[in-house]
């Protein structure tokens, strides 16, 4: 049986070409990522085994696996729960002063890239949890980004915008190195993610993102 992933590549590639964008840079960079996902079907990715460890904000998997969504996300939304399994659960960053207030609720679920269950070294598709009443602080990284909302009520800022309320079925891009956040209430989020570009270098922060002249400093990130 193939794994579910190249069928969360699949749906998640088709829901970016007919998602609805607010300007043509936006359009341009989805249609990147949908590019990407339609080259990883074309082969047969290795897997491979990495250690696991314990992922605090799991404990909100029946929460997000048990929700009713608009019936346009319903088969994108029954794939990420197919290949809830197969992704490598972290908490991706060591515990530090940036990380410490919203660690214990963030889950980052790798499924295909470097660190991945199916290997690639170019791309990464996964799944992603943030639990309720938390902010993950804005930072910012050179690869490009993506988030489809599946369940939640979460709120993204971008650069110097406000927090923009999201809902089920949402795209949020990110472009190269530009600041972003998300900060969620009462429900919990979980959305489906990817990153391409430049996937290998460092993301970044600033207590003050809008200070150019405060050098930046860097998450620590787990070591696999």
């Amino acid at each position: 049986m193939q794994n579910p992933l190249y069928k969360l590549a699949h749906l998640t590639s088709e829901y970016l070409k007919t998602a609805s964008y607010s300007n043509d840079s936006d359009l341009e960079l989805s249609k990147s990522f949908s590019n990407d996902l339609d080259s990883i079907l074309n082969h047969e990715l290795p897997e491979q085994v990495l250690d696991e460890r314990p992922v605090r904000a799991l404990k909100y998997a029946p929460i997000v696996l048990g929700k009713h969504v608009p019936n346009t996300l319903t088969e994108l939304y029954h794939a990420a729960r197919d290949a809830f399994g197969q992704v490598r659960w972290t908490e991706f960053y060591e515990e530090d002063s940036w990380s410490k207030p919203f660690l214990p609720l963030f889950a980052n679920g790798e499924g295909i890239g470097p660190d991945g269950r199916l290997k690639h070294n170019d791309v990464i598709l996964g799944l992603f949890i943030l639990g309720p009443n938390v902010t993950y602080p804005e930072h910012a990284h050179p690869a490009e980004e993506f988030y489809i909302v599946l369940t939640g009520n979460p709120e993204f800022k971008l650069g110097n915008d406000h927090f923009e309320l999201k809902e089920s079925g949402d795209v949020v891009l990110h472009h190269t190195n530009i600041g972003h956040a998300i900060r969620t209430s009462s429900e919990p989020l979980f959305a489906i993610f990817g990153w391409r570009g430049e996937i290998a270098e460092k993301s970044w922060y600033r207590h003050n993102m809008a200070e150019e002249g405060e050098p930046k400093q860097h998450p620590t990130i787990k070591k696999v």
